[in-house]
């Protein structure tokens, strides 16, 4: 019956190769070479789009497979780059595997590439077994990128069934697709695994800097659902920015050094008022001396020379309304060079503010956050670090990372950061 059935996916493969191909796909893949490694994530962090961060293990993967059987992309050959990663609070990503680049042939490419992830080289990839080791490579005009050798151990584990959640960037933004699979998997000891020096930075960024496990799938039966947008339509990773802080609750714009607005969220035109001003329009105060300090700070910020958060600044608005400002370097989309991020609040609100959702904004993962906002209230490591159920070396090695981070070198400064972020 499996034979039958196989057959019957062979011969209909080409029907449902053609432009009109949509989702869901299925595939049955073979020798699948899959390596996972510990990353650079200072490497890799660019790589990643405005509402995903990296997991705290932040286990880089590479893949290596051919797909000869399907329906819709299949039959093709696709080697990969990924980390995993989680999605941002008030985002409906949940936790799993970004792809940030694939090798792979046509006429498959092109149906990854709209559907899945853009970052897709038309190229070949090939998987072999030989003298008792499972070789992969993947090559770009006849130039190789992507070179490994594992040997399988043990034996194998049949009929393994899982759903694995994948992430990618498109034209449509940030989507995410479900992968259900059945898979006869060993496990294996990495022999050797390279990425050339003639791939390009994106998949060098990758390096393994330390192995991690490294898996034989000799079949793998798997069904791609139709991919998700998660972070919104727009393919402007600072138009997504704005989105997640939204979702926060908080108000936020884009603001050139000169003052010009250059996006903002719903949050932040309601706070402006309907007398506010509108996108190319000027964000500046009615006093000459809040105008001057609002331009310093854009223009420190955006130089990256000045404070991780800047000190509020007051805007006094027509009519007399007051509102603070408070600016931060501008991390993601295509403004970062010559924008900032412009953080709104109205001193009238009573209320303090998490600030661990807006640690995490600013690059942090979730548990760093965490532990940041702990310490950045007054506590100490040791006491954090029993709030939060971790060592105390944990909590003194990831604050370490924050510091780094944020751009900071002591726990005042944390502390002076960490009030601001409540306060907005």
């Amino acid at each position: 019956m499996l034979r039958e059935r196989l057959i019957h996916t062979r011969s209909s493969g080409s029907r449902r190769r053609g432009k009109d191909a949509e989702p869901p796909f299925h595939k049955v893949a073979t020798d699948v070479l899959w390596v996972g490694f510990k990353i650079d994530t200072a490497r890799v962090a660019p790589y990643i789009p405005a509402g995903l961060v990296l997991t705290e293990a932040s286990i880089g993967v590479l893949g290596i497979y051919q797909a000869q059987t399907g329906l819709g992309l299949a039959p093709y050959r696709r080697a990969l780059v990924g980390v995993s990663v989680e999605g941002m609070p008030g985002s409906d990503a949940g936790e799993g595997m970004l792809v940030v680049g694939n090798v792979m042939d046509e006429p498959g490419a092109g149906l990854l590439r709209r559907l899945y992830s853009g970052e897709t080289t038309i190229g070949t990839a090939r998987t072999w077994q030989d003298d008792g080791l499972l070789h992969g490579v993947a090559e770009v005009d006849g130039v190789e990128w992507l070179r490994a050798i594992v040997r399988p151990t043990g034996n194998p584990r049949r009929d393994l069934a899982g759903v694995d959640t994948f992430f990618g960037v498109t034209e449509a933004g940030v989507i995410k697709h479900a992968d259900s699979n059945v898979s006869d998997i060993a496990e294996a000891e990495v022999v050797t695994v390279e990425i050339t020096d003639a791939a390009p930075e994106l998949f060098r960024a990758f390096r393994p800097k330390e192995f991690v496990f490294a898996l034989h799938a000799i079949q793998v039966n798997s069904i791609w659902s139709e991919p998700r947008v998660v972070g919104g339509t727009s393919g402007d990773p600072g138009a997504l920015f704005l989105g997640l802080i939204e979702d926060t609750g908080r108000a936020a714009a884009i603001v050139k050094q000169d003052g010009t607005l250059i996006g903002i969220n719903p949050s932040g035109e309601a706070m402006l008022g309907g007398d506010g001003p509108r996108l190319g329009e000027t964000l500046l105060s009615a006093v000459q001396e809040e105008k001057d300090a609002l331009r310093k700070a854009l223009e420190l910020s955006i130089a990256r020379s000045g404070p991780r958060v800047s000190a509020p600044i007051s805007l006094t608005r027509p009519g007399g309304r007051q509102l603070f400002a408070y600016v931060m370097p501008l991390e993601h989309g295509r403004h970062g060079g010559e924008a900032a991020l412009v953080l709104l609040g109205d001193p009238r609100g009573p209320e303090r503010r998490d600030a661990a959702e807006m640690l995490q904004l600013s690059g942090l993962t979730a548990a760093e956050a965490r532990l940041g906002a702990l310490v950045g209230v007054g506590l100490g490591a040791r006491e954090a670090a029993n709030e939060l159920g971790i060592s105390e070396h944990t909590a003194r090695s990831t604050l370490k990372t924050v510091y780094d981070k944020l751009g900071i070198r002591k726990q005042s400064e944390l502390g002076h950061l960490v009030a601001r972020l409540q306060l907005f």
